[in-house]
């Protein structure tokens, strides 16, 4: 019940939010008689993809996301153009706005289709160098499926890992996905996983995953490679790592990676002796303006951070989630080197 209260506020907000940008870009373009209409279909698929998903219903929620972003460049162009028009009056200006934001809009979906593979070398108290790959907020659901898993585990099976570390919303909520559609990550590798905020709105994932063959490992410590990786699944409850680490049982002298969705209490994380920490949620931003907004709320925004040779990597995330598009960032698999601890490294972000 608290959670189709959450689903029903946020739709409602959503929902008033998209009409004002609807009417104020119609307007513009001169046609805001089909504003109602379009506002109508973003919370229509929503609530549909999640109880009737069908064919009609997706294609309405991904055009609804693609208009949205459409939306939010035009009415920046828009801004724009009012200020070029205080001075001067040039119809085409209203042309080259429309224009601007619909190359915007096809260029973020061609970023969001493809998937970079980054390579990190990471100092750990190893005595051989171990490899893992980090997918994170891959968001299966409404807009990504089974080939996009597929792609996926190509680009995973050519790293050759030791193991899958999988940093929460491996699930997106948008609608139901079976274990069928998650078997298709195959790695050759054994999979480890724990929550995001986005798998905890899909229901019982832990029997997704499960059946699938993914280990989740939320709230456990196991053993694998002389290394402990721990893994503190997603909580509504607001900085609840330390409690948690603290709960654990692991020793804190041995080499220890942690696997957390969000990129928070990383201090909390290396005073209890976790050498790596492993995170995701931010998407990097995932389009302009909103990486600004995102890294106002999470200062560890993307890449590798260290301090005192502990480390955290935030992952720009391997998916996307509502709008399939990607401008100032990218999808990406992480293939992770730990190394034997000689390397000097600065204090900072590398």
């Amino acid at each position: 019940m608290k959670r189709e209260l959450q689903v029903s506020v946020f739709l409602t907000f959503i929902t008033l939010a998209y009409y004002l940008l609807n009417s104020l870009a119609l307007e513009f373009l001169g046609v805001e008689f089909i504003s109602i209409p379009l506002t109508i279909l973003l919370p229509a698929s929503i609530l549909f993809e999640r109880a009737r998903p069908n064919p009609i219903s997706r294609a309405t929620y991904i055009f609804s996301m693609l208009w949205l972003v459409f939306l939010i460049y035009l009415l920046m162009g828009w801004a724009l153009v009012q200020f070029i028009w205080f001075f001067m009056d040039l119809p085409w200006l209203r042309i080259l706005a429309v224009s601007l934001a619909a190359l915007s809009v096809s260029y973020g979906v061609f970023r969001a289709r493809k998937i970079e593979v980054k390579h990190l070398e990471i100092p750990f108290p190893v005595e051989r160098r171990v490899r893992f790959v980090q997918l994170s907020d891959i968001h299966l659901g409404t807009v990504r499926s089974a080939g996009f898993l597929k792609e996926v585990s190509g680009a995973v099976r050519r790293a050759e890992p030791a193991a899958v570390l999988i940093t929460g919303d491996l699930l997106d909520g948008s609608r139901p996905v079976d274990s069928r559609v998650l078997s298709s990550l195959e790695t050759g590798a054994p999979i480890f996983f724990v929550s995001g905020n986005h798998d905890i709105y899909s229901g019982d994932f832990r029997s997704t995953v499960s059946d699938a063959g993914i280990r989740c490992i939320d709230q456990s410590v196991i053993d694998f490679e002389g290394i402990q990786i721990i893994g503190v699944g997603y909580s509504m409850e607001r900085h609840s790592l330390p409690a948690i680490l603290d709960m654990l049982d692991f020793d804190g002298d041995r080499p220890a990676l942690l696997l957390h969705h969000l990129p928070v209490d990383w201090g909390d994380a290396r005073e209890r002796g976790i050498d790596l920490q492993l995170s995701g949620h931010t998407h990097g931003g995932q389009f302009y303006p909103f990486n600004i907004i995102v890294g106002l709320m999470f200062p560890f925004l993307r890449g590798l951070y260290s301090d005192s040779g502990r480390f955290l990597y935030v992952s720009e995330g391997t998916g996307t989630w509502g709008p399939p598009v990607r401008l100032g960032s990218s999808c990406e698999v992480t293939v992770i080197d730990l190394v034997p601890a000689t390397a000097d490294y600065n204090d900072g972000r590398i």
